[in-house]
C-alpha cells in the first residue's frame, strides 16, 4: 500500500521537477538570514564555505550550538517546500509520504526511536568495555544544555526531511515507473549514499567503507519501510541516529562538531560497520516479531502491485 498510494493524485513529470525546485528554494530561503548576517559582517562566500566545512564559526562570534542550529534550520524550509509541492502540485495528502493509512502512528515512531537508541547505547558499551582508553569525557556544562535543546528542536526536521525525500517521495515516485520493488529500494539507497559523499568521514575513512555504511543504511531503512508499509520506523531510527551522534559520542573526523558527552580518540570504521549491521539485524528481528512481518522477498524484491481503486 505504501507504494500503491503513489498512484493517487497527479504524477506528471513536471510536477516532480517543480516540487524539487520548491524544496531547494525552501532550503535556501531558511538559511538565507544566516548567510546574509555573515556577509554583512565582512565574511565572503569563500569564508562561509570554509566555516561550514569545519563547522567552526568562532571567527564570526557564533558558538557551536547556534552554528548547528543555523546549519540545520534550512531543513525546516525543505520540509515546508516538500509539503507545498506534494499538496499543491501533486494534489496528494502529505501524510501519504509517511503512511497510506488514515493516521500517522506516532507511537510506532517513538518505539523505533527508543529501540534504536537503546541498541546504540548497548553497542557503545560493548566498544567501551573492549577499549575504555579510547573514550574520554567531553562534558562541557556551559554548552551541553544548549546542545540538547538544539538537537531536539532541529534534528527531527533534518532527519525527517531526508526520510521524506528518499524513502517517501523518491521511493514512491520511482515505483511508478518500475515493475519491481527492488528498483526504487536500490536506487534511493544509492542516492542516499551519494548525498553524503561530501561528509568529512569519507575523506577520513575512504569511499569504500563510508559508502558501504551510507548505502547500507539506505537499504536498511528502505527495507523496513517496505516491510512495514510505512515510513514511521525509519523516521524514528534516523532521528535517534543523529541525536545520539550529536549528544553522546563524537570523534575527530565526524561531520558533526558538537560538545557531545564523550569523544572517541580513534575509530575503526570496519568495526563500526560490523556493529551497525549487527544492530540493524537485531532491530529487524525485534520489529518483525512485534509487527508480524512475512513474505520478505515479495515485499522487498517482488513486483510493484497495481494501485487500489479506493483512496486510502
Amino acid at each position: 500500500m505504501f507504494l500503491q498510494i503513489a498512484k493517487q493524485g497527479e504524477n506528471a513529470w513536471w510536477r516532480y521537477l517543480a516540487t524539487i525546485v520548491v524544496v531547494v528554494f525552501g532550503l535556501a530561503l531558511f538559511q538565507m538570514p544566516f548567510k546574509l548576517y555573515l556577509n554583512a559582517n565582512g565574511f565572503s562566500d569563500s569564508d562561509i564555505n570554509d566555516m561550514v566545512a569545519n563547522m567552526n564559526f568562532e571567527a564570526a562570534g557564533i558558538g557551536p550550538n547556534l552554528a548547528l542550529f543555523n546549519m540545520l534550520i534550512g531543513f525546516v524550509g525543505g520540509v515546508v517546500g516538500l509539503w507545498f509541492g506534494v499538496v499543491f502540485f501533486h494534489k496528494k495528502k502529505f501524510r501519504w509520504l509517511i503512511t497510506p493509512f488514515q493516521r500517522i502512528n506516532w507511537g510506532k515512531i517513538g518505539f523505533s526511536f527508543a529501540l534504536w537508541m537503546a541498541l546504540g547505547i548497548l553497542m557503545e558499551l560493548v566498544f567501551y568495555a573492549k577499549n575504555p582508553e579510547n573514550y574520554s569525557l567531553n562534558f562541557q556544562p556551559d554548552k551541553f544544555p544548549g546542545l540538547v535543546l538544539v538537537s531536539l528542536l532541529v534534528f527531527p526536521f533534518q532527519t525527517s526531511f531526508e526520510e521524506l525525500i528518499f524513502r517517501g517521495y523518491m521511493m514512491q515516485g520511482v515505483s511508478l515507473i518500475s515493475r519491481f520493488r527492488w528498483i526504487p529500494l536500490l536506487l534511493t539507497s544509492v542516492c542516499f549514499g551519494l548525498m553524503h559523499m561530501m561528509n568529512e568521514e569519507v575523506s577520513a575513512f575512504g569511499v569504500g567503507l563510508t559508502m558501504t555504511y551510507y548505502i547500507g543504511t539506505g537499504l536498511f531503512l528502505g527495507i523496513i519501510t517496505l516491510m512495514d508499509d510505512s515510513l514511521e520506523l525509519a523516521l524514528g531510527i534516523h532521528a535517534a541516529t543523529n541525536i545520539y551522534a550529536s549528544l553522546f559520542v563524537t570523534f575527530g573526523a565526524s561531520s558533526l562538531k558538537t560538545a557531545a558527552l564523550f569523544e572517541m580518540k580513534t575509530v575503526d570504521m570496519g568495526e563500526m560497520l560490523v556493529a551497525f549491521f549487527a544492530t540493524a539485524i537485531i532491530f529487524m528481528l525485534i520489529v518483525a516479531k512485534k509487527y508480524n512481518w512475512a513474505n520478505w522477498a515479495e515485499r522487498c524484491l517482488g513486483r510493484v502491485s497495481k494501485p487500489q481503486t479506493d483512496e486510502v
